[in-house]
């Protein structure tokens, strides 16, 4: 796996285009759901149904801008987002991370009570896939490798937004300032693994899907607050990803 920090050449009028594009989209994220509710679409009652045209409307946006706006075709922008980057080692990574952390969880918490196979499907795994892919793989990626941000702002750019697109969670608003807080600094570190892994998305959305999927099948908590038991966990699965990605990837190459 190649774990060099790659930035393509780009004059500088395109790095600003490129993260002005990116920007763009990461503000469209925090509207286009509001936008879709109020379409007169003739939608099927589908759970999420809306929810997910919202987030493809989303990554179609960043990627038809940072296309426009970097001169590459559709193709080429996902190119950069790591998501083909899927080796052994991250589902070795993953197994490591979540099996102990399984158990735990079912020794310590009760299954999560009239829980659906669409309640699970959704917030479990299509979301947090599509998350990382928009906050990380193609905000983060392109930031970094287009318009040649830093680490540090690239990756706190997006987990802004991404923190304040859980301002819907909690019954108070010193829960929901929580839940937006904790998602946020959740955020910073997916964005993290993501760039530790050379820019390989896999750690980051197993990492999310893992957490989201235990969140949604255990009674741990109703949002990313949590309770004792879920916090706890919640630590625990973030010391073990951590340590273990500093043990198993490859530390990036320095610039030159």
């Amino acid at each position: 796996m190649n774990t060099q920090v790659i930035r393509p050449a780009a004059a500088a009028p395109t790095s600003l285009l490129v993260a002005v594009a990116v920007s763009a989209a990461l503000a469209w994220s925090m509207v286009s759901g509001d936008v879709v509710r109020a379409l007169p679409l003739a939608l099927p009652k589908v759970p999420y149904l809306r929810s997910g045209i919202a987030t493809l409307s989303d990554i179609l946006a960043m990627i038809a801008l940072a296309a426009a706006a970097a001169r590459l075709s559709p193709g080429g922008v996902l190119s950069l987002t790591g998501v083909t980057e899927l080796r052994r080692k991250h589902l070795v990574w993953s197994g490591l991370v979540f099996g102990p952390v399984v158990i735990a969880a079912a020794l310590l918490a009760p299954l999560a009570s009239g829980l659906t196979a669409t309640d699970f499907v959704w917030p479990g795994v299509v979301a947090p896939f599509a998350e990382e892919l928009f906050y990380r793989g193609l905000a983060v990626g392109l930031l970094m490798r287009l318009a040649g941000w830093r680490f540090v702002p690239a990756v706190l750019w997006p987990a802004v937004f991404f923190g304040l697109a859980h301002l819907w969670q909690g019954n108070s608003p010193a829960e929901t300032a929580m839940a937006v807080a904790i998602t946020g600094i959740g955020g910073l570190g997916f964005g993290w693994l993501f760039v530790r892994w050379g820019f390989a998305l896999w750690p980051a959305i197993f990492l999310h899907i893992g957490m989201n999927s235990l969140w949604t099948a255990f009674a741990l908590g109703e949002n990313a607050v949590g309770g004792l038991t879920g916090n706890g966990l919640r630590l625990a699965t973030i010391v073990l990803a951590i340590g273990l990605t500093l043990w198993m990837a490859p530390r990036p190459a320095a610039r030159p």
